[in-house]
């Protein structure tokens, strides 16, 4: 059960440009993942880029448009806050490859994302026309997520009529559809990103398993800020361990992994990395399921006693390897929450592993 570690790449022209970040990196810097508090995002640009339509896409943009004072509230890294500080970004587009039925997001951070303050959704009501009908017989996730975005194309906010009216514009991001990245256009030292050329595509089939299928006219659209959130993607542990990597999961079947009697596999390494808390925590009572199911047929052999973490011990003692334990977590847990509490956040997240470890007298 160790999830999806790993991004799918772009596989395009211009994807290791400055300016060009995976989602995986992104989220993992500002939510102070040790390996990427480094990053230091470059967001001197006025717009940004994101490539895919899931609650991934929804948050980064929720982050670069938030208000400071929300985040402050929050466990947002103070490095990472710093930088969101200085940010230029004000316009951010989410970009997809099919069309509104297809978004991967969910409702509850879409409507997150619509009441965001200070910052105003652009939905083109020409991408809707006709799908009121068309979701009408479609399950209530999808209808409601639909007709979300429909009313919300459809309304013409105060903040829009401001600025009309010659105000400053607030802060905005909308959703593109039916376009698929070609390349990373680069700036004129051929360093940088300036912008993204898109292929159109059209729509064959309908519903989940529609396809999206270039029709030959392209797109370009000027942005110094490009993040690719279009899927995480599972490692092979060992190989000992079976692994589809054309799927980039175990084969199993119903969480049992096949060829391996007594492996079980859970979450996004079993079926692929979709869904949200819920959907991993249904999966993973499916899994213990099938473990109950085999103990109760005698397929599983229980009769010998096992060293369990004893054995694992021993090998990490000979390797030099020192485990963290629970309350050794506990020690960092209770040193972030105190550093939080005088900052007025719920926490300030330890970005550095050696003070980690000195915090638990490693």
């Amino acid at each position: 059960s160790y999830g999806a570690e790993d991004n799918r790449v772009l596989g395009i022209p211009g994807e290791n440009l400055l300016g060009v970040y995976t989602a995986r990196a992104f989220v993992g810097w500002y939510n102070g993942l040790p390996e990427n508090r480094d990053l230091k995002p470059d967001l001197s640009c006025e717009t940004a880029l994101i490539l895919g339509h899931g609650n991934v896409a929804l948050d980064i943009a929720r982050i670069l448009l938030s208000p400071l004072q929300l985040l402050r509230k929050t466990d947002i890294t103070d490095s990472s806050l710093a930088a969101l500080a200085c940010s230029k970004v004000k316009r951010v587009w989410l970009v997809g490859r099919r069309g509104p039925l297809q978004v991967a997001f969910t409702i509850k951070e879409l409507r997150e994302m619509i009441n965001l303050p200070g910052a105003r959704a652009v939905l083109d009501p020409a991408d809707f026309t006709g799908l009121e009908s068309a979701v009408k017989d479609a399950p209530r996730p999808r209808k409601r997520l639909t007709e979300l975005m429909i009313k919300t194309a459809l309304e013409k906010p105060v903040e829009m009529q401001a600025a009309t009216a010659g105000t400053a514009a607030p802060r905005e991001w909308g959703l593109k559809f039916q376009r698929s990245p070609q390349e990373v256009l680069p700036s004129a030292d051929g360093r940088r990103a300036r912008g993204i050329r898109m292929a159109l595509t059209c729509l064959e089939g309908s519903g989940d398993s529609a396809k999206a299928i270039p029709t030959g006219d392209v797109e370009e659209l000027e942005c110094g800020l490009v993040l690719s959130s279009i899927g995480y993607r599972s490692l092979p542990l060992d190989p000992a361990v079976p692994f589809d990597s054309q799927r980039g999961i175990i084969p199993n079947s119903s969480g049992r992994v096949e060829g391996v009697p007594g492996l079980y596999c859970s979450g996004w390494v079993k079926r692929g990395p979709t869904g949200v808390i819920i959907t991993t925590m249904n999966d993973s009572f499916d899994t213990a399921q099938s473990v109950l199911e085999d103990l109760q047929r005698g397929v599983l052999d229980i009769s010998p006693s096992r060293e369990g973490f004893g054995l694992v011990e021993s090998i990490l003692h000979s390797r030099g390897v020192r485990p963290v334990s629970f309350s050794d977590w506990e020690k960092i847990d209770a040193a972030e929450v105190a550093r939080g509490k005088a900052a007025g956040k719920p926490r300030e997240k330890i970005v550095d592993p050696e003070e980690m470890l000195r915090i638990i007298g490693h």
